[in-house]
């Protein structure tokens, strides 16, 4: 491999590691929201079923 090569492979790694990375924020978002729920409903007491 020559450096050109080398340096679009760590270009192509660089940006999909981007991508890894965001996609694992708005996992990370998401968690937050549902944690943030589940102990609403444990504080509360309120189970959800009537």
């Amino acid at each position: 491999m020559n450096d050109r090569e080398i340096i679009a492979s760590l270009k192509a790694e660089n940006e999909q590691l981007k991508k890894d990375n965001e996609m694992l924020k708005k996992i990370v978002a998401q968690m937050q929201v549902t944690l943030d729920r589940l102990i609403v409903r444990f504080v509360s007491g309120n189970d959800g079923m009537a």
